[in-house]
């Protein structure tokens, strides 16, 4: 979304790092038809953090090991897509009720990034798309502004510089995630539909409703628990907590209930969990599958595509969106 050149034709690796975890896929177009024709994921030294950011150490570290997963996992496709965790991107919700030109809209945009950034607005990379709030009002729409820091393109762009594969697009992984759902379920455009990004220090939820959307991050703060029981046991509580908020203060319904799809992805996602949420709510659940309607060609190598397919979502996101 930050940064998209033309669209590859042979095939694009979709790369996300998230914390220390670096995970790549690979989709190639035959025939018209999507297929995802290799996946792996590493552990890397250093993790992408806009806190080390300024580290040029880390550069070099993190180039080592896009290639060395690249080289042991036989990739072939020469162009790339990186998701950026949401975390490192400032992402507004902004309605307009009036009628703006496209040169206006981009002006108003910019001027809306400006009354938000803690720096210069030249410090940024804008981007932002429009959504109709009201399928009968085609002047009741909604700015969804997208603001990452330049130093983070740019510190990108050095990684990919020394990599066997050419930089194609920038993506975020909320919409990478939010692509993977609408391209893989089948669901209404009018249907209720939360995604939980279920992470290592908060989870991120979103909502999608006819055009509509929002997202919140909510840190799991000191009462996280080590426990893995009690761990199940504090998220099902903490998301049902913070769904029910979300539909009562957007007035979406008046109960978790009331959504008619639910779609858990990330890194932590575990089966307790999602055995609680079934339990408390009466509603379709679903622990995110990318690989259920794009087709996997060869059987993966790591065990974890097969395990937790769910942590895989932001990597093919963004892959599929290349292409």
């Amino acid at each position: 979304m930050l940064m998209n050149k033309e669209p590859a034709e042979d095939g694009l690796v979709g790369i996300s790092i998230r914390g220390n975890q670096l995970r790549m896929a690979e989709v190639v177009l035959r025939s018209a038809q999507k297929y995802i024709s290799k996946v792996a994921s590493s552990e890397i030294k250093v993790p992408f953090d806009f806190a080390d950011i300024r580290k040029r150490d880390n550069i070099a570290s993190i180039t080592q090991e896009i290639n060395k997963l690249y080289e042991l996992s036989g990739f072939e496709s020469n162009k790339a897509s990186f998701s950026l965790d949401s975390n490192e991107v400032l992402i507004r919700k902004i309605p307009i009720d009036f009628p703006l030109e496209s040169t206006d809209l981009r002006e108003h945009a910019l001027w809306e990034a400006s009354q938000v950034m803690i720096n210069p607005l030249e410090d940024y990379i804008v981007d932002f798309y429009v959504q109709n709030n009201n399928p009968n009002d085609e002047n009741d729409r909604i700015l969804i502004l997208v603001a990452v820091r330049k130093i983070i393109i740019d510190y990108l762009k050095e990684i990919f510089a020394s990599t066997k594969l050419h930089l194609r697009g920038v993506d975020v992984d909320i919409f990478a995630a939010q692509r993977v759902v609408e391209s893989t379920y089948d669901f209404s455009h009018d249907s209720k539909v939360t995604l939980i990004d279920i992470r290592d220090h908060n989870i991120q939820i979103s909502v999608l409703f006819n055009g509509f959307f929002m997202e919140q991050a909510i840190e799991y703060g000191n009462g996280y628990p080590g426990d893995k029981g009690e761990r199940n046991d504090f998220l099902s509580r903490m998301i049902s907590k913070e769904m029910r908020r979300i539909i009562l203060d957007n007035k979406l319904g008046k109960s978790v209930d009331d959504m008619e799809e639910i779609f858990v992805y990330g890194d932590n996602v575990d089966e307790g969990m999602i055995e609680a949420l079934v339990k408390a709510h009466d509603v379709n659940l679903h622990r995110v599958n990318p690989f259920e309607k794009i087709t996997l060609e060869a059987t993966p190598v790591d065990p974890d595509v097969t395990k937790h397919p769910e942590a895989f979502v932001a990597s093919v996101g963004t892959a599929i969106k290349g292409l």
